[in-house]
Parts: C-alpha cells; structure tokens; sequence
C-alpha cells in the first residue's frame, strides 16, 4: 500500500493489518517512496541487547507488533575539513570545534527491546517515505566482549556531597567492572594507576605508572561478573609521582 492513508488506518496496529490487502512478493519494491513494508520475523537468538539496521532505508518509521521503534533517519553527516577522531573540549570554545563523525550516518541502529518479540510471528511494519532498500533491513545483536573504567583518584562520590552544611563520611573511590550477564572478567587487557592517556579500546600508559596494576586490579576481579577496585593504598601506590591527580584505567575481558 501507498501512502499516508496507511497511518489513517492503522496499519501498524495489531488489529489494523487486516485493514488493507498487502501484495506479497519475494522481491519487494526498493526505492519506492511512501511505501509500507511488512514481514513477519523470528527473534534473533541470545540474549543480548537487539538494534534494527536501517543503514539502507531513506526515512520513516518503524513497528514492531504495534509497538513504535520510532522514526529513523540515518542520514549521513558532512564531511568536513577540521573532522577529528578524538575531542578534546578543554580551552576557548569555537563553533567548529570537536567535528566528529564526518561523512557517517547520525543513527544507524534502533533499539528493539527483547520484551516486544513473540516466540514467533512477530509482524515488522515498515512506513518508507524516501524511498530505500528492504531487502537489506536485518536485526543486529550487540555482543559486549569487553569492559572498561576510568576514574581519577578525587572523583567525588555522592555520598560525600555535603548536606545542610554537613559533610556525609567519604566513601573510597572506586572503578567499576562490570560483564553482561553469565560471562564474567577472564582476563585484564590493561591497567594503569597514574596518568594513563586513551580511550577504551586504546588506554597507553603515561609517565607515571604503578607497576603493580594489573596484578591489583587481577586480584579483585578475576573470574567475577562485577568488581569494585578502590583506589586506596592497599591496592596501589597513592603517593606515586609528584602529580596533581592521578587516574586508575581498566580495560577487561569478559567471556
């Protein structure tokens, strides 16, 4: 069906499918604007948390049994000139500071939370207003292999905000680990209690480092599913470097 008409008559509703006469075809019609779109899917498998790829579509919304994913649009960014990899926000603002993601899709994947699928027959009800290819419309899983922490030695705790001018105890500062579920921290990838520099996925080291990280970090949260390393002397080597503050940085391995 073509049109705005389909939204008229709620197509995209559980008792609004029957409320048009949807042509079946094994080659649907791509680049064709305001044209509905349905097929009936299984649930990907697993237990991990489901996107719907819509790289290939124009505009438009999409349903899930009646429940809206919402409207996607993954137009792609301009390239610019000043486009970097990485931020930094610190100094005097500009306009055109900090261009990331030149030339890519604002939004690619949708998240569809597993509650909405069915154990089978699931209805996905596609609205195109641009005109795109269905064909290559899929489901995407996002497997989490992997964990990380930055936190810096001073990072204040909510528990020791002050309250009606009196200060609560301080609690220790501490990172966090934590995999997806049934997996848990098999191996620590990197560590570093000092002026580590990076993002996940690239933490180095900077010039003061403690040796004894890993190990530290190791001894807390091997073979855990969640972990909480405190940045205490117990743990490492607080009075290291003549540096203002220092950071801890940790990047696992969850399997």
């Amino acid at each position: 069906m073509i049109g705005l008409q389909g939204e008229h008559l709620g197509l995209y509703k559980a008792d609004g499918l029957d409320n048009a006469n949807w042509l079946s075809a094994s080659e649907p019609p791509k680049k064709q604007p305001l044209t509905w779109y349905k097929v009936i899917v299984d649930p990907p498998s697993g237990n991990e948390p489901i996107g719907l790829d819509m790289i290939h579509m124009g505009k438009g919304l999409a349903w899930l049994n009646g429940e809206e994913i919402g409207r996607y649009w993954p137009w792609k960014s301009s390239i610019h000139d000043e486009c970097v990899q990485k931020c930094d926000y610190r100094g005097k603002f500009m306009p055109n500071k900090c261009y990331t993601g030149c030339g890519e899709p604002t939004q690619r994947w949708y998240h569809v939370p597993r509650s909405w699928f069915k154990p089978s027959g699931n209805v996905l009800v596609i609205f195109e207003e641009k005109g795109g290819d269905p064909t290559k419309i899929n489901f995407s899983r996002r497997k989490i292999s992997g964990v990380c922490a930055l936190v810096a030695e001073d990072y204040p705790s909510v528990e020791s905000w002050p309250e009606n001018g009196k200060e609560h105890n301080k609690t220790k500062t501490s990172a966090y680990l934590k995999c997806p579920e049934n997996t848990s921290i098999s191996t620590i990838k990197f560590a570093s209690f000092g002026t580590p520099t990076g993002t996940c996925g690239s933490y180095s080291k900077g010039d003061c480092h403690d040796p004894n990280s890993t190990s530290a970090v190791e001894k807390v949260c091997l073979n855990k599913n969640e972990c909480a390393i405190e940045i205490t002397e117990d743990n490492f080597s607080t009075g290291l470097c003549s540096v203002a503050t220092k950071k801890l940085a940790v990047e696992a391995v969850c399997s």
